[in-house]
């Protein structure tokens, strides 16, 4: 099998195909650009060039109240507004082509903290494949409540839209794309030395910053003190019911509603690009077989 890089495939799209890779891992949407807020509550379509969510509006917007009152929603209620989920100490997933194996430290003796690094270890890619992972450190959920979704999913407007219903907030992130050539990385969050406090704050707070070692691949990091960073979210969609002439389906309520949002595209081939769909027509009839009465 051929082995190439992203710097060497002008056509590749690195982005769909990370997207691609953490959706079938976890149901969820990634975000290739964790600095840009994904809101929740937002609404629109993803866009099948790029992965990126086109936003067509936010239930939590004035211009949204009169949709949510006839929906039976009182915009200043609690039920309406966005909980906060405690925090987690942290958040990692990654592709099914990828194994996390065992990370030796000793190895890495010359990268400072790297032995009481709050987040560490090391990846291995299936050689011919691409891998996705994502690290979060310390990520906070923000969602809409059930009750609420249940409601939403009688207004017209949203049943031809996707909703972004959840929403994780970090204060870092890091995300790995690799190529096909069956890279081995190891990434680690280190704590730096404690900046100076300012003149009247009570304490100081460690910094922190991300290390890895990988040479082919792509690697996005970042790191802040605030929850500002939004590397996923969740998109779902209004349930459509299905003709059947069967049992009909059971009472459904709240969240139950709503279904993920599949990716817009057809399966990508490792680089990121569409894998052609052959439609084969055989307009010889004489070799069809009878239809049964």
């Amino acid at each position: 099998m051929q082995m190439w890089s992203w710097n060497t495939q002008p056509n590749s799209h690195a982005q769909r195909k990370f997207i691609e890779l953490i959706f079938d891992r976890t149901g969820k949407y990634a975000n290739w650009d964790p600095p840009s807020e994904i809101q929740v509550g937002s609404y629109g379509r993803i866009d099948k060039a790029t992965g990126n969510l086109s936003v067509e509006g936010n239930i939590y917007s004035d211009k949204f109240k009169h949709y949510l009152i006839n929906a039976g929603i009182d915009p200043e209620s609690d039920e309406h507004h966005a909980k906060d989920c405690p925090d987690e100490s942290e958040f990692t997933t990654w592709s099914k082509n990828v194994k996390r194996i065992e990370m030796d430290v000793d190895s890495y003796a010359g990268v400072p903290g790297i032995a009481a690094a709050s987040i560490k270890g090391t990846w291995q890619v299936k050689k011919g494949t691409t891998g996705a992972v994502l690290l979060m450190n310390n990520p906070r959920m923000k969602h809409i409540t059930s009750d609420a979704l249940g409601k939403l999913a009688s207004i017209k407007l949203l049943q031809s839209m996707h909703l972004v219903t959840k929403v994780f907030y970090c204060p870092a992130f890091s995300l790995y794309l690799s190529d096909t050539s069956g890279e081995k990385i190891s990434m680690a969050l280190l704590a730096s030395a404690p900046a100076v406090a300012p003149v009247g704050t009570l304490e100081t707070k460690a910094s922190m910053r991300w290390w890895s070692d990988t040479q082919t691949g792509l690697a996005r990091h970042g790191c802040k003190k605030e929850h500002c960073f939004t590397p996923l979210y969740e998109l779902l969609h209004v349930r459509h019911p299905r003709n059947r002439r069967s049992s009909p389906s059971p009472e459904r309520s709240g969240e139950q509603l709503w279904v993920p949002a599949p990716v817009p595209w057809a399966p990508l081939h490792e680089d990121g690009t569409e894998v052609p769909v052959y439609i084969h027509e055989n307009t010889d009839s004489s070799d069809s077989e009878p239809e049964e009465e």
